[in-house]
């Protein structure tokens, strides 16, 4: 049979204790520094990644604002060009070549006429669609009404921006030994003679 018998008394027993849980406490409250500490330095690189992000994106939209402004110049030169293109095909919209008229009367003139005057008055706003305007004729030809004046009208038929012709008048000249015919004849000037030149806007060369 054996006694224990404790020799500490209690008060050392109480220090002990009060130690070990003091000991207890600055380990935890160290671990929980070391936490906190981590948690700052990871919150710390995190504000400096997003600050160098920032720092970035700015650098790049103050980039594509100075490009921006440089552009603008350019757009506004783009819209004036557009406009005068807009201008220039609204303009040419009905122009005639009376250089192509010339050019297709004299193909088909008979050798034996001549026009002494040639009127052309085109109508601001056509009241028909394929006829933009009329013309008159007058002139003479050595070979009397017929076949002169015949040949002429057929002649001036051929020309496709001609049409609705007609024949005010024809007169002979009696005092001469071969009869001269003296015609006067009206017509329409068809939509064909507009050129459309740049109707579908400008050529590449010209833009």
């Amino acid at each position: 049979m054996s006694v224990r018998v404790n020799l500490l008394p209690e008060a050392t027993k109480q220090r002990g204790r009060a130690n070990q849980q003091r000991l207890t406490a600055a380990l935890a409250a160290g671990v929980l520094l070391l936490a906190l500490g981590g948690v700052w330095w990871w919150a710390s690189s995190q504000v400096r990644q997003a600050e160098d992000r920032l720092a970035a994106e700015q650098a790049v939209s103050a980039g594509l604002r100075a490009e921006e402004a440089e552009l603008v110049a350019f757009r506004d030169l783009a819209n004036r060009l557009d406009q005068a293109e807009e201008v220039l095909v609204a303009s040419l919209a009905d122009e005639v070549s009376l250089a192509g008229v010339f050019q297709d009367l004299a193909a088909v003139m008979p050798e034996d006429a001549q026009i002494d005057t040639l009127a052309v008055n085109l109508q601001g706003v056509p009241e028909r669609t394929d006829v933009i305007g009329n013309l008159v004729i007058t002139g003479r030809t050595l070979t009397s009404h017929a076949p002169g004046v015949e040949r002429m009208l057929l002649s001036l038929e051929k020309i496709t921006t001609f049409g609705e012709l007609f024949l005010n008048s024809s007169t002979l000249d009696q005092e001469q030994e071969d009869p001269v015919a003296t015609f006067s004849l009206e017509g329409a000037v068809r939509a064909e003679a507009r050129t459309d030149r740049y109707v579908t806007g400008l050529p590449g060369e010209l833009r």
